[in-house]
């Protein structure tokens, strides 16, 4: 499990997430806006699809169909939910 750190620009807030870092991000980013959407009790305006995620320490988009862990996500990392 990776214990990280997720900022969601559009609701201005961060988020702490414990993710299993063999999981497919596509599926990752799924899980967190289920998530942030039952805390928050709101809803994504448009698709969950069409989110991505960002590592906020490199820069980089996290591809879909990789798991976290080959995106070299590791403990403690920042990442951005866009």
């Amino acid at each position: 499990m990776l214990h990280v750190d997720i900022y969601v620009p559009a609701l201005e807030n961060n988020y702490e997430f414990s993710l299993n870092e063999h999981a497919k991000t596509g599926v990752v980013i799924e899980e967190i806006a289920y998530v942030i959407g039952q805390k928050e009790q709101k809803s994504w305006n448009g698709k969950i699809e069409n989110l991505i995620l960002c590592n906020a320490e490199n820069d980089c988009i996290l591809p879909k169909e990789k798991s976290l862990y080959q995106c070299k996500v590791l403990p403690g990392s920042r990442l951005i939910l866009l």
